[in-house]
């Protein structure tokens, strides 16, 4: 590809010798459907009408002693090559453009009646951070609301409020061609001739480092996907060039941050693109979304900080453009929102520490609701309440703000689960290095090898559990009792059965008794590991768990085996067909408390008690390795809801367990992501339905290449669960497995059932006189597997 700087310095008289070159690398331009034109005075470029994307990068910014602003950029497709004509386009669909200055944090007036207007002061001095202040801002007030069924009260701190914003009116007559490819854009009015709002300090100071903002669609019926700009500049004033990065702020990076969990991909329809389809550039929704900006109806915050924070902690409504309602409380996020640097990733950007230093509205967005009725509004009422605090005041200023001895400030708290998890993890690290299974003295026999281990785990008080577990066959022609195929052992609990050797930092682990011939080895088994430590967040080391009902800084980690192992030499463990990493993406590491709440929302009908008194499903040690699939089988709703102990049985199959409320893993996780799963089943009230960030059809979201060659799937059992009409227990439907998957999404059965059918599928088939589907019999994965001509990656769009 023909470098930026060739492309624009190219000349007709440069010599025929390097002209053809130069020709044949200019024709290999891409995906613009024309391949650039040479322009009149020879350079090439691409008129923007013909131009199938845009990009744009601002080179310099110029501020002239009337504090008159303009700015240069060069625009071109996405190869590189010059698109000409933007000036000359008689209406320009979207062309804004921002300016902000990098210093002391401004204040938001919170609504307050005016008893407690008297007490409000302000804390500047103390905020380390800089913040971005806008030129240009509007005082806001109150307008009328679209939506009349918000709950009462919704309004009661509704009043004016300041905004920052960009100019987006000038369009045509702000913009000028100076170039192949290079424009001009010239703010329409001086900084000073911005309006002027007592509150908000706008003065020009040349020793600040600015931000500009420019946002461009050149026609209202271009493709947003590879047409919009949003770009910004952060630059030093006296040079008018680019700032350093130890001197801007950008505290995060989107594809480290938001695009973990979110798509960047702006053809999709839960992209995150706001503001009528304009914006989606996060350090160019920083330059609005200010320290000092709020939303007249509700009184609420619109910064970035507290609007995020509010919103992925499902406690945000906020009222948008013409009146129209956006309310958060349905949004289900699936970490842990006391973990920071979930979004806040160490060293992830230039300022990534800066959340570190408090804000009033950043802190206010989680701890608002602590606040007492006498409160006064203000992050100074509130946290300089020292009985409220007593942590943080134990550490005078520092325990908030950021100092030489206390380097963290508030931080220090926030993040101190995430840092004994990480020491404990550090310290109890091990792995399973040999396992040996022998079913005539019914034994098994593991070795764990700890990087450090100085007592016997089961003399260690920081111990928990030790969880070992062993999965065998979950498709046995005569399956044991119990889902016994799955045997689970707490190898600190005693037991008789358990002898544990260690010799210096490696255990050695005898089962007795261990039922190892229900595990039906034959091609398959795995062994897992799992330690449950408890540590003291005020110490942030490992503490005795006697005391972790009783003091709140003990907090119980989980520590998994490196890596699951084969049960024997002779069987291959589990293949792992999703990548955990994208799991952890959005979950985080320390996703064991959420799946435990899971569980214990649901009782038996028997006695009330949880399925988590028995089955402990923290002993699950990745989403992906099997450990939990090992459980959540094809068959696992025959042993729920059971009459005697989970003695299995199609006629114990309760009617809402449908294909959409399968307890099967892959049909479970599949409906949850897409959002098609049924909410029926939960003792004292419904499940609420999850909010999903990215496309459910995205299987990358969650699957490497070559994860879904769906070459075994055809091989397994079929999937016995209630037919989608069912009204009584017992009455039950027979999916096959790729039928069951699919199904689980795509269920508008009427358009392809017999489609599957065809091909060996079994679709919705009444299973009242058992199962008809043999192993094997699907051949779904020759057209649909991975890498066909009809693939799921091609027929998902992922190709």
């Amino acid at each position: 590809m023909m470098s930026k700087l060739l492309i624009r310095k190219y000349k007709k008289w440069i010599t025929p010798l390097v002209l053809v070159p130069m020709v044949a690398l200019t024709a290999c331009s891409g995906d613009d459907g024309k391949n650039g034109d040479d322009g009149e005075s020879g350079d090439i470029n691409i008129a923007i009408s013909s131009a199938k994307s845009l990009q744009a990068e601002i080179e310099k910014v110029t501020i002239d002693e009337s504090l008159q602003v303009s700015f240069e950029f060069y625009l071109s497709n996405a190869n590189g090559v010059a698109v000409s004509g933007l000036a000359d386009v008689a209406s320009i669909s979207t062309l804004g453009a921002g300016i902000a200055k990098l210093g002391v944090q401004q204040r938001r007036v919170r609504p307050l009646n005016e008893a407690d207007s008297a007490t409000v002061v302000t804390t500047a001095e103390t905020d380390l951070s800089p913040q971005w202040t806008s030129y240009i801002n509007n005082v806001v007030e109150p307008g009328d609301v679209a939506d009349n069924d918000l709950e009462e009260g919704w309004d009661k701190h509704k009043g004016t409020q300041w905004q920052a914003s960009i100019e987006s009116d000038c369009k045509e007559a702000c913009i000028e061609a100076i170039g192949n490819g290079l424009y001009r854009y010239t703010f329409s009015q001086p900084l000073d001739s911005y309006s002027n709002i007592d509150g908000i300090n706008t003065e020009y100071n040349v020793e600040n480092i600015h931000r500009v903002y420019l946002e461009l669609m050149p026609f209202s019926d271009a493709d947003i996907s590879t047409m919009l700009v949003n770009t910004t500049f952060d630059f030093d004033p006296t040079t008018g060039v680019s700032a350093s990065a130890e001197d801007t702020r950008v505290l995060l990076t989107a594809e480290q941050s938001c695009y973990r969990c979110h798509t960047n991909d702006l053809s999709a329809d839960n992209r995150l693109l706001m503001h009528g389809n304009k914006r989606f550039d996060y350090e160019g929704c920083v330059m609005c979304h200010t320290s000092y900006s709020g939303d007249p109806e509700t009184g609420v915050s619109i910064g970035m900080a507290s609007l995020v924070h509010k919103i992925h902690k499902s406690d945000y409504l906020v009222i948008g453009y013409n009146g129209s309602v956006h309310d958060y409380s349905d949004l289900t996020y699936p970490g842990d929102m006391h973990q920071c640097q979930q979004c806040h990733i160490e060293d992830g950007a230039p300022q990534a520490n800066f959340y570190q230093y408090p804000g009033q509205e950043t802190c206010l967005s989680c701890h608002e609701k602590y606040a007492p009725d006498t409160w006064n509004g203000t992050a100074v009422g509130l946290f300089h309440d020292r009985d409220a605090f007593p942590d943080a005041w134990a550490m005078s200023c520092s325990g908030c703000h950021p100092d030489s001895h206390n380097p963290l400030g508030s931080a220090i708290f926030h993040n101190a689960t995430v840092s004994v998890t990480d020491s404990l993890i550090e310290q109890y690290q091990f792995a399973l290095t040999d396992s040996v299974v022998d079913e005539a003295q019914d034994t098994l026999t593991a070795t764990l090898t700890f990087n450090q281990l100085s007592t016997n785990p089961d003399a260690d008080p920081a111990i928990d559990n030790l969880w070992l577990v062993a999965s065998g066959n979950p498709q046995q022609d005569v399956m044991p009792e119990n889902n016994g195929q799955r045997k689970v052992w707490d190898l600190v609990s005693s037991s008789e059965d358990i002898t544990l050797i260690r010799e210096s930092s490696v255990v050695t682990v005898t089962i007795n008794n261990a039922g190892v011939a229900d595990l039906g080895l034959n091609t398959t088994g795995t062994l897992y590991a799992k330690v449950m430590v408890c540590g003291d967040k005020l110490t942030g080391l490992a503490a005795s768990c006697e005391a972790l009902e009783t003091e709140s800084s003990i907090v119980l980690a989980e520590v998994p085996a490196d890596a699951a192992i084969p049960l024997t030499t002779n069987v291959e463990l589990y293949t792992e067909l999703v990548n955990n990493q994208k799991c952890i993406a959005c979950h985080d590491e320390q996703f064991h408390q959420r799946v435990n709440e899971a569980h214990s929302k649901i009782s038996t009908p028997a006695n009330g008690a949880t399925c988590g008194a028995c089955h402990s499903p923290q002993v699950a040690t990745t989403l992906a390795d099997g450990s939990c699939q090992s459980c959540h089988t094809n068959d696992m709703v025959k042993y729920m809801n059971a009459t005697r102990k989970h003695t299995p049985g199609d006629a114990s199959i309760k009617s809402f367990r449908t294909i959409n409320n399968s307890l099967g893993y892959r049909e479970l996780v599949h409906s949850l992501h897409a959002n098609t799963r049924t909410t029926k089943g939960y003792t004292g009230s419904e499940r609420e339905a999850m909010t999903y960030p990215a496309s459910a059809n995205d299987c990358r979201a969650c699957h490497d290449e070559g994860q879904l060659q769906m070459d075994t799937l055809a091989a397994q059992d079929s999937v016995i669960v209630a037919a989608r009409d069912a009204t009584l227990s017992g009455q039950v439907s027979e999916y096959s497995p790729t039928v069951a998957v699919c199904a689980s999404c795509h269920n508008t059965e009427a358009s392809w059932a017999a489609h599957a059918e065809s091909f060996g599928g079994v679709f919705q088939q009444d299973a009242s006189s058992g199962a008809i589907y043999q192993p094997g019999d699907e051949s779904c994965q020759t057209c649909h597997g991975e890498g066909k001509s009809l693939g799921i990656d091609v027929m998902h769009g992922l190709n």
